[in-house]
């Protein structure tokens, strides 16, 4: 990176992390924002990048000066006609999590997905530490409540001993060309973000680009019987976004080596829930032994799990002698011993699997350690038998309906903010039974009262909407922040949102 030209577009948490590393590696970063000084929504970042000595350039409306590469924040859009332009000029646009990748010492776990990427990503973390593995939680995570960083920060300062556990977002997805995450998944593709993309099909082909550079070393994955998520295979014939058809660019060799799969769900073969366990490779762990209960949560247990074993997995190959090897060794070699005590004189010797999968038990402890995150479904208190839940970063209608099945009792759900351009008419569905209450407030507040076949009260702000539901909540009932929206019409962001959301709960709880 030494001397070489950086142009970051967009400043931001993201923009500030990749000029910070480019100024350590001895680059020449140079940030461009669009916005001038007084439109940032985060002035603090501004002042770091000037106490860092880091150019910005704000206002900006020129062309890029030539640069060796172009960083683009992922708030940027890929079609963004500056983007376009140089690349006609033949410079090379990649993404925050491309120039992470680059400038990594240790190996990349990726999790992306619509929902329920934060809580795999958390308890992949637990998981990998549970295993005397030295993970870093980072990525597109942001306020969970754990020690997290932005995937640049943790990838300067990586070691080759470490794992880098990163969450990963469609947006940073855009503009990859080598970027190889040693165990990757994809939790589960639900219409999102089509205020940015062309349809549901192009954003979904977005998130399988986590698979693209992936090899027969690395781990994918996936629920079994997935109807959008596909398994990766060496086909070469994986997605190409329109500004990389026709080049070669990123495009994984014809008939290259695709990773191991490792699916889970109902008809997993790796791991899958029961009514009263769950099976993760070969070991069985009852529900009633784990420190949640919602039925997503199970699944995404079950994905943790599985990318857990991949990484480790990865590791053995690639140091055998590595601790990650020694614990699959000790596992294997406690699976065999068990299985031969049981095994009597008139029970054929059956082949050996190949290869052998076995689950280590520092894994499930990994997961019993799990506790929640904030603002996911995040307990704020309770009042006269009814309980508040601040789920800030439920941010789409299939979520607002996955948080409604995971409180059981009847909710009151506070819904609003800014639709990216999604189709709230399965969530009309849904409520029409009547259990549950949806309380509308924000931006777009009326026009979700359409699309959810009228007669909802509606409310300008979060705090109205919140204090209607108090009226109307009886014990046994839940009050909850599921706003299946953007945050940006009234708050910085969801955390901001959730934060604000938690403050007045608990004035009301101590009323």
């Amino acid at each position: 990176m030494t001397g070489k030209r950086i142009a970051i577009l967009g400043l931001g948490r993201s923009g500030l992390a990749i000029g910070r590393a480019a100024l350590q590696l001895d680059a020449l970063p140079q940030v461009y924002d669009e916005k001038p000084e007084e439109s940032l929504p985060k002035r603090d970042v501004l002042e770091e990048a000037r106490a860092l000595g880091l150019p910005v350039t704000l206002g900006w409306q020129d062309e890029f000066e030539d640069p060796d590469f172009i960083v683009s924040n992922p708030a940027v859009p890929r079609t963004h006609p500056k983007l376009l332009a140089a690349r006609e000029r033949g410079i090379s646009v990649i993404s925050e999590v491309e120039f992470a990748y680059r400038i990594s010492k240790a190996p990349i776990v990726a999790i992306t997905g619509t929902n329920g990427k934060s809580t795999t990503t958390v308890m992949t973390y637990l998981c990998l530490r549970a295993s005397g593995e030295d993970a870093v939680l980072c990525g597109n995570i942001f306020g969970s409540g754990y020690d997290e960083m932005p995937l640049t920060d943790a990838a300067l300062n990586s070691t080759p001993d470490q794992i880098l556990v990163a969450e990963i977002s469609s947006f940073q997805l855009e503009w990859i060309e080598e970027f190889q995450p040693v165990s990757a998944g994809i939790t589960n593709i639900w219409p999102d973000h089509l205020d940015r993309y062309d349809s549901f099909e192009d954003y979904a082909a977005v998130k399988q680009r986590i698979f693209h550079c992936q090899d027969e070393k690395d781990f994918a994955v996936v629920k079994a019987n997935d109807p959008v998520v596909v398994p990766p295979s060496g086909t070469g014939g994986g997605y190409r976004p329109r500004h990389l058809r026709g080049s070669s660019s990123g495009q994984r060799p014809e008939g290259g080596a695709s990773p191991a799969v490792l699916t889970f769900g109902a008809s997993g073969q790796h791991a899958r829930v029961d009514e009263i366990e769950l099976t993760l490779l070969d070991k069985r762990v009852r529900l009633e032994d784990l420190p949640f209960d919602e039925p997503h949560n199970y699944q995404n247990a079950c994905m943790a799990a599985l990318l857990t074993y991949g990484a480790l997995a990865n590791k053995a190959q690639r140091a055998p002698e590595s601790g990650a090897a020694q614990l699959l060794r000790r596992a294997e070699q406690q699976y065999r011993e068990a299985r031969d005590a049981k095994r009597s004189v008139y029970d054929p010797r059956q082949p050996e699997e190949t290869p052998l999968r076995v689950m280590p038990m520092e894994i499930v402890e990994g997961l019993k350690s799990f506790r929640g995150l904030a603002h996911r479904m995040e307990s704020v208190g309770e009042k006269g038998g009814v309980r508040v839940i601040n789920n800030s970063m439920c941010t789409n209608p299939d979520a607002i309906i996955k948080s409604a099945q995971a409180v059981k009792d009847p909710a009151h759900l506070l819904i609003g903010g800014v639709n990216k351009s999604l189709d709230f008419k399965p969530l009309r569905h849904y409520l029409a039974n009547g259990r549950n209450k949806a309380y509308l407030f924000g931006t777009d507040a009326e026009d979700l009262d359409k699309m959810l076949g009228g007669g909802y009260p509606v409310f300008e702000t979060m705090e109205q909407a919140f204090r209607a539901a108090t009226e109307q909540a009886q014990p046994g009932q839940a009050i909850m922040l599921a706003p299946g929206c953007a945050s940006t019409d009234q708050f910085r962001d969801f955390r901001d949102r959730g934060n604000v959301f938690k403050a007045i709960a608990k004035e009301w709880l101590r009323s």
